[in-house]
């Protein structure tokens, strides 16, 4: 996805572009709240002759709140990105060396891993057994007789 960089607008300075059209620069608050054509229009017309520029000053606000809405989509979007856990795979690996010689359980990962929306235990289990093919991983026992997972 193409990070673009939208600027945030401000409703006062909508106003003050607003006030510019009391004195003949009409539309410039349509420029302002990213509607160009509307802000051609309203400045060719001089606001429809006051009239639209007049109910524009009870519509700035709902005008740039809009105007604004792509770059709250994009902060939305980016703190959903910034909020998802690792892949279960590199959490289990980080696991296996902050766990050291001593290894981890099943139970240990499955208390500690972040697991995805909608994925069950049973994932820990299979993802572990993907490491173990790729040797990744390696599978012994601790002096309880426990499974244990270490990195090789």
């Amino acid at each position: 996805m193409a990070s673009t960089s939208i600027e945030r607008r401000h409703v006062a300075l909508g106003y003050l572009f607003w006030v510019c059209g009391l004195v003949g620069l009409c539309g410039l608050h349509r420029f302002y709240a990213r509607k160009p054509v509307s802000g051609t229009l309203w400045l060719l017309t001089f606001g429809f002759c006051g009239i639209g520029q007049l109910i524009d000053g009870l519509l700035i606000s709902s005008m740039i709140e809009q105007a604004n809405q792509p770059l709250a989509l994009q902060e939305a979007l980016a703190m959903a990105e910034a909020n998802r856990p690792d892949p279960l795979a590199r959490q289990l690996l980080l696991l296996a060396r902050s766990s050291g010689s001593s290894g981890f359980t099943l139970n240990d990962a499955i208390l500690t891993v972040q697991l995805p929306a909608n994925v069950d235990r049973e994932a820990v289990r299979a993802e572990i057994e993907v490491l173990l093919n790729e040797q990744l991983l390696d599978v012994g026992n601790d002096e309880r007789g426990r499974v244990v997972y270490r990195e090789p």
